[in-house]
């Protein structure tokens, strides 16, 4: 009798796995062995008599996995084989080999897809820490964005705790006694805009979001008249900006689809400007958006502590920390002028990611000087009743407004966006105080504007106030709303 189910064995010298076991437990004792050699993984996958029955070699090359395999005359291990060695190269992106032999007397059909099944358990349990390590590697790879950030964290940290100290109506002094610098850059001007959503179909799981994978609904996806017709809708409204938004789905197929998109909502509406978020993408899809008009590109970060990202981002991209943290750089290599960076407030504590943030905002200017920075700093909100997950961080209406003007002192030539998750009175407090970018009388569901008005939408939002009771607001504040 082998070891129980679940037991695993792995030993690690410095980044090198030299060997992993894994097991399945009764009634079939599997047994998975993983061995880094080199840059490469051998995977064998055994159980009864020891024999090879299938060898299967997958290679990563242009971002995907190519496996093939020979078979032993008589032998049926090829999919456990195939699967294997295809899951393990996807995670590692490296060339697997896998060998599978397993044998047993007169199985039955059941037996078989038990035995099958059983297998592939042992390779997902396998390919998930495998794909950790890799993640982990690179967040700690000499080149990661995330050591830079890190480097510049501290001394931003003890600016925020001394910020975060004050009263709210000192910090609300701070601002206004600085309103001259941001009316040099904005011209005392809030610029409107709405998201369209073009669909939320997502390959991501991310447990705070409406569109996770993992959730059971309809989902809802625009054609490009669809998108038209939305932005129509919108235009016909006043806005002349829009934020073109989607689960993450980063396949040149579905870029080519944002791309054409955007190319006739600039061509066949009143539409001047088209922001962007999309997720992280290669610099290749960057520059092809880009070229197709759309301006700027939001890609927030979530949150800037590695174990509450891993723990937040289960499956997807999106898991990989490091890619994303290095996403903003390829969209500024991609010409677009300005970058929109944020952290979903109560993922993790307040003074870390914002302190995290700004460092990142600062290497961005850095790098690249006539970047324009934008932030936005989402609450998390409920999104169903089938999400349970509830903030790690409490985040109070005080901690907010300082984390917004935190900013806003740091950074008076950044973009600073208030979003419909906030509420009413909360955005009326914060328009005097250096607002440049309002959204307002939005939908989070694609096509909720005309289209689809009983989509699922992303999350609730808080200020359902229409456009012109906002942009009335706005003018009454001494400012100019303006569209585009």
């Amino acid at each position: 009798m082998g070891p129980a189910p679940g037991t695993e064995v792995a030993s690690i010298r410095g980044n090198t796995l030299i060997e992993m076991r894994l097991y399945s437990g009764s009634p079939w004792h599997l047994e998975c062995h993983v061995q880094q050699i080199g840059e490469d993984h051998l995977c064998t996958i055994h159980g009864g008599d020891g024999h090879i029955g299938a060898v299967a070699l997958s290679e990563w090359s242009d971002g995907k996995a190519t496996t093939r395999c020979l078979t032993a005359s008589g032998h049926r291990e090829r999919g456990v084989a195939m699967h294997a060695a295809h899951a393990l190269c996807g995670v590692t992106h490296s060339r697997v080999s896998c060998i599978a032999g397993i044998h047993y007397e007169s199985p039955g059909p059941d037996d078989i897809a038990a035995i099958v099944q059983a297998a592939q358990d042992l390779t997902r349990r396998a390919a998930n820490q495998l794909e950790q390590r890799r993640l982990e590697r690179a967040l700690a790879a000499p080149d990661c964005l995330l050591s830079r950030i890190d480097a510049g964290r501290e001394e931003i940290s003890e600016d925020i705790d001394a910020f975060m100290a004050l009263t709210t109506e000192r910090a609300v002094s701070a601002v206004r006694s600085e309103a001259a610098v941001v009316a040099e850059n904005f011209g005392h001007r809030v610029n409107f805009f709405a998201p369209l959503y073009l669909s939320n179909a997502c390959s991501n799981d991310c447990v705070y979001c409406g569109f996770r994978r993992s959730a059971r609904f309809g989902r809802t996806s625009l054609s490009v008249d669809d998108a038209v017709r939305e932005a129509r809708q919108l235009t016909d409204l006043g806005h002349r900006t829009i934020d073109l938004v989607t689960g993450e789905i980063a396949t040149d197929r579905f870029i080519d689809f944002i791309c054409e998109a955007t190319r006739a909502i600039l061509e066949k509406t009143k539409m001047r400007r088209i922001n962007l978020n999309l997720g992280a993408l290669t610099t290749d899809q960057f520059r092809r958006l880009a070229a197709a008009g759309a301006r700027s590109y939001h890609l927030y970060q979530e949150t800037y502590s590695p174990r509450t990202y891993f723990a937040v981002h289960p499956r997807g991209l999106k898991r990989d920390m490091a890619y994303r943290l290095a996403g903003a750089h390829r969209a500024a290599d991609a010409d677009f002028d300005s970058i929109g960076l944020g952290v979903l407030l109560g993922l993790h504590t307040v003074r870390e990611d914002l302190a995290s943030l700004a460092a990142h905002a600062q290497i961005l200017t850095e790098d690249y000087p006539t970047l324009r920075i934008g932030f936005s700093l989402p609450r998390l909100q409920h999104v169903d009743d089938d999400c349970d997950y509830t903030a790690a961080t409490a985040v109070d209406d005080d901690t907010f407004l300082k984390a917004m003007l935190f900013l806003r002192l740091r950074f008076p030539q950044a973009h600073l966006t208030v979003t419909t998750r906030e509420s009413a009175e909360m955005r009326d407090r914060l328009i005097p105080l250096g607002v440049t970018k309002l959204s307002a009388g939005v939908s989070t569901a694609p096509g909720g504007y005309v289209v689809e008005p009983s989509a699922t939408v992303q999350f609730d939002i808080a200020d359902r106030r229409p456009l012109p009771d906002i942009v009335d607001l706005v003018r009454r504040s001494g400012l100019t709303a303006t569209f585009g």
